[in-house]
């Protein structure tokens, strides 16, 4: 009688030789003599699945691996036949049992990748995310080349809030597939979100050499460069991105909210309104198309088309939120509170609204719950500026000044262009320097012009622009002015009237200086609330050059440190040449760009050997520059005397509007000295596009250069 052995070496002859009915007769009696033989069981298992008994194969393939777990083919032929159930789990399992006993058997690694594939994808589509990422990195150690397993996989990471992962794994598909343009934008995203801007950036720049007309690129990089406060490029991607698809409304979106950033809220403006023309139901164009009325003072208008998005997104945290920080803004401390709490039930983690909530609590007087709300803010946002400036407004109301004043140069640190930080700091050093300003006096019934947002928008340089401007138009039109405290009241005793009730917003882009002047923009019976910068061309304002001089005369204490530091400077020599260097605010965007020194050492190479016993000031602050103007031995504020707290820049500005030449930085700070000079005999400003300091006449010109 033949050994079980040579029993199953008979059988599996006929097995190769095709005679299957008599290879699975004796492999069938081997069995029933040695049930679970594992040899036996493995060769039935494969002559059942090759005779299309897929579902009897299995079990005799489970015999076999019972019988003999070390071996790696019993392993893998039933991993095959699960696959062919359809049982891709339990396959996967059964070739990684064959690759752990044989790490180089290439057929189980081949058939392992796209089992584990498939098992990721099943887990991705059913939300599983961590399964599918952990499935796609066995996929990827076994084939690491495979693309769209690496781009899952960093879609799978994006979707579990791990950034870092995403964004390596989407730069990895980029690299296998250069032209992959969804792979830049995962990663430029995820880059973004991680706060890598410059990373982001670099991450898109192929893809829009790949394909120009590629309007989500162009998004994007509208929005990285509107966070590193590139103004213009971003823009101008923006503009690229809605040229790309121009029937593309999320593009819209995008693009407004860069113009926004870039305080262009015009362009925003006529960005929202063609964005509804394609899609008037968007909540989304509505909230930008509010947030650009509201950046412009349309406040009505702005509460208008916000209440609509609202109504189209019931519920929607960002409209309800904008428009509490609207009412927030006019004054309307409880429909403000009651919107931006509701927000915040949807968005806890919103610390614009929470600022707002908390500037609506201080009108209401609670300082306490103020402070709270900007604590959170803080806690959310660390370093907002917003935020510390409501803090510091908190202690100031709180009677805490130190605490006040090292919240409200933090808050000048992180956002030099503010103007609430520097104008609360100005006025609260002020106070204790040289006393209370002036008393505000009574309206006088006649027709009023305000000016609310004085010491908000700007610095002392446009600060001093809005005013001249406005208070000359008032006079020229029978009005009376209406200002907020602002720092003029300190330095020049100037005691207009507290702002009165609301009035309707007039932005000076509407109507011009011209228009204002002569009264056609300020037909309204009510009067005008007017807003506005005021940095365009000074001629319409020349004819009233000697009004506007005459507004800005320092008073009481300010004056005798004004007089005292001039005639310190006038007795080291006879022409008086000032030069003004900004430095510590500017040079952060296009905007605002620093002049070379260089410029201004040629200048006066050329003309200080003509001048009649020449003494140099330099208003600057940063005093470190003097150093390269050491051959002129120029004289800074503090060697004329303790600067004025709180004004610690007022002695530049006065020996500017005081000096023989005047050469000034792109800058309204200087400019507006330069006007406020009668009796300057040369002035100078830096052009960018001739790369030199040129004359000018400061009211004849823009105040500011492109």
């Amino acid at each position: 009688m033949a050994t079980v052995s040579e029993a199953l070496s008979i059988a599996l002859d006929h097995h190769i030789a095709g005679r299957v009915a008599e290879a699975e007769t004796l492999y069938g009696r081997i069995l029933e003599a040695v049930p679970g033989h594992p040899d036996a069981s493995h060769l039935m298992g494969l002559l059942l699945a090759q005779t299309g008994r897929v579902a009897a194969a299995l079990a005799h393939l489970d015999a076999a691996v019972a019988g003999d777990p070390a071996s790696p083919v019993y392993h893998l032929n039933r991993g095959k036949v699960q696959d062919a159930l359809g049982q891709t789990a339990d396959a996967a399992a059964s070739w990684l049992a064959t690759l752990r006993l044989q790490p180089d058997h290439a057929e189980a690694a081949e058939r392992l990748a796209p089992a584990l594939r498939m098992l990721a994808d099943a887990a991705f589509d059913s939300g599983a995310l961590a399964s599918a990422l952990a499935l796609y990195t066995r996929t990827l150690a076994l084939d690491p080349q495979n693309l769209s397993a690496t781009f899952d996989a960093a879609m799978a990471a994006k979707g579990l809030g791990w950034l870092e992962e995403a964004a390596r794994l989407a730069g990895i598909a980029a690299r296998l597939d250069p032209t992959l343009l969804r792979a830049r934008m995962a990663e430029a995203e995820a880059r973004q979100a991680l706060g890598q801007t410059e990373r982001a950036i670099a991450g898109l720049r192929p893809a829009v050499a790949l394909d120009p007309a590629q309007g989500g690129c162009w998004a994007s990089l509208c929005l990285l460069r509107s966070a590193l406060g590139q103004r213009g490029v971003a823009v101008t991607a923006g503009r690229r991105a809605a040229l790309a698809a121009p029937a593309d409304t999320g593009l819209l979106v995008r693009l407004a909210a860069a113009q926004q950033i870039a305080e262009k809220p015009r362009a925003a403006l006529v960005t929202a309104w063609r964005g509804l023309s394609l899609d008037p139901a968007s909540a989304e164009l509505h909230l930008a198309l509010g947030t650009a009325l509201d950046a412009l003072h349309a406040l009505e208008g702005a509460g208008r088309v916000l209440d609509r998005a609202g109504r189209l997104h019931p519920g929607a945290a960002a409209a309800l939120a904008e428009r509490g920080r609207l009412c927030e803004r006019a004054g309307l401390a409880e429909r403000a509170a009651t919107l931006l709490q509701r927000a915040l039930a949807a968005r806890p983690d919103d610390a614009d609204s929470w600022v707002a909530l908390g500037r609506a609590a201080l009108r209401r007087g609670d300082a306490a719950w103020a402070g709270r709300c900007a604590r959170r803010a803080l806690r959310l946002a660390p370093g907002l500026p917003a935020a510390l400036l409501l803090a510091g407004e908190v202690r100031e109301a709180q009677g805490a000044d130190g605490e006040a004043l090292a919240l409200y140069d933090r808050t000048i640190a992180a956002a030099p262009g503010i103007g609430t930080g520097f104008s609360r700091r100005a006025m609260l050093l002020l106070r204790r320097a040289v006393g209370d300003a002036p008393p505000p006096r009574q309206a006088s019934g006649r027709r009023r012009l305000s000016v609310s947002s004085l010491g908000h928008a700007g610095r002392f340089g446009n600060q001093l622009l809005q005013y001249g401007c406005l208070r000359v138009c008032a006079e020229q039109n029978g009005m009376e002015l209406e200002t907020p405290e602002w720092i003029g009241r300190h330095l020049y005793g100037l005691d207009d009237p507290l702002p009165g009730p609301p009035l309707p917003s007039l932005h000076e882009e509407d109507c011009g200086v011209p228009a204002l002047l002569d009264g056609r923009a300020l037909a309204g019976a009510d009067g005008h609330d007017v807003v506005g910068y005021f940095c365009g061309d000074t001629a319409p304002l020349a004819p009233h050059r000697a009004r506007f001089r005459t507004l800005f005369t320092p008073v009481d204490a300010v004056a005798e440190r004004a007089a005292a530091a001039l005639d310190g400077l006038r007795a080291r020599g006879r022409t008086l040449v000032a030069i003004h260097l900004r430095r510590g605010d500017f040079g952060l965007n296009d905007r605002f760009w620093i002049a070379p020194e260089g410029w201004y050492l040629d200048w006066l190479a050329g003309v200080w050997p003509s001048l009649d016993r020449p003494v140099l000031y330099l208003a600057t602050d940063a005093p470190e520059l003097a150093e390269r103007f050491s051959r002129y031995r120029p004289v800074l504020a503090g060697d004329l005397g303790t600067p004025l707290p709180g004004a610690e820049f007022f002695t530049d500005h006065w020996i500017l509007s005081r000096a023989d030449r005047v050469a000034v930085s792109n800058s309204s700070f200087s400019v507006t000295a330069a006007m406020l000079n009668p009796a300057l005999r040369a002035a100078l400003r830096p052009d960018r596009e001739r790369a030199r300091l040129v004359p000018f006449d400061p009211w004849d010109g823009p105040v500011l250069l492109p």
